[in-house]
């Protein structure tokens, strides 16, 4: 397993949202459907979409995507 298949498995869980078991699976099916789009489109630069991903999840999103969804439910 290269350190790029680790980094996008962290990447899937704080996508999707920490505490929950469908948050990682969510973050994987958003992370590679990105990966097929954006690696078709320009493959050079997926590494660094994956970095920026990461970036904006941790700043903006620190739940995840699954935590967007259970404060619209509240």
């Amino acid at each position: 397993m290269s350190p790029t298949n680790s980094i996008e498995a962290a990447i899937w869980v704080a996508l999707g949202g920490r505490g929950t078991l469908i948050g990682p699976v969510l973050g994987a099916g958003l992370v590679n459907g990105a990966k097929s789009i954006f690696t078709v489109a320009m493959p050079e630069y997926w590494q660094l979409f994956l970095g920026l991903i990461f970036i904006i999840v941790t700043l903006f999103l620190p739940r995840g995507v699954m935590g967007l969804l259970r404060r619209g439910d509240r």
